[in-house]
């Protein structure tokens, strides 16, 4: 299984060289789109009430109800602002694509577990990674480029990154992590007002269904130079 984290750092160059599979560090198009058009667009507000939501679970855990309070108080005032992000996609769940040698989620019903919903809904992308494409062969272009292109994420110029990769056919692989944007906002809610009541327990269970809401989608990026690029040699 993948670990995702934080944005800042989506390509780990030394990993990259060698073909390991390496996460991005924590952090991370109109509503019909994929998600991963652009590898930019990941949501740093639903990312941020991603983390707020598991550091609320883990000061519920550890006793600390004046921080969970204001965890979940941050999740939902990120989630509200994320609702407007125009890295929200609409998408059925059954169209999802799960990253290799990961098994799907079950979606939870009253009698147990059911298939993947059909309906789209609108999706929020929190977190990803990338990976290389299994038919990477590293060559002295592709590890410049690619080194190019870590370079140019950390300084958040995304396009730029691509296009690095794009000149040298380097293919690569983007998992994407994400929320079912309504049904994620009214958990966040619902905790919020169970916290509000003292009843903490029922909060980390509300919390909890939250996360194992979360779902992933997977966009293979084929590393070949558009016409433009190309034109400039």
């Amino acid at each position: 299984m993948r670990t995702f984290t934080n944005w800042a750092a989506a390509i780990v160059v030394a990993g990259l060289m060698t073909g390991t599979a390496y996460a991005a560090d924590q952090t991370p198009s109109q509503a019909t789109t994929t998600a991963n058009q652009d590898f930019g667009k990941l949501s740093h507000d639903g990312f941020a009430a991603l983390r707020d939501i598991r550091l609320a679970r883990l000061a519920i855990f550890d006793g600390n109800t004046n921080e969970a309070k204001q965890d979940v108080d941050q999740a939902s005032s990120s989630l509200q602002k994320a609702e407007t992000d125009d890295s929200v996609y609409t998408k059925a769940e059954s169209d999802l694509k799960t990253p290799a040698g990961m098994a799907p989620r079950a979606t939870d019903s009253s009698s147990g577990k059911a298939p993947p919903n059909t309906t789209p809904v609108k999706w929020l992308p929190v977190d990803g990674a990338f990976t290389l494409g299994e038919d990477y062969v590293a060559t002295p272009e592709k590890s410049a480029a690619i080194g190019k292109a870590d370079a140019q994420i950390k300084q958040g110029n995304h396009d730029q990154a691509m296009d690095a990769l794009k000149l040298a056919h380097v293919n690569v692989v983007f998992d994407v992590e994400v929320a079912p944007l309504d049904k994620t906002i009214a958990g966040v809610n619902q905790a919020k007002q169970l916290i509000d009541t003292g009843k903490y327990f029922e909060a980390n269970q509300a919390l909890k269904k939250v996360e194992d809401g979360m779902r992933y989608d997977v966009e293979d990026f084929v590393g070949m130079p558009t016409k433009t690029n190309s034109a400039k040699g």
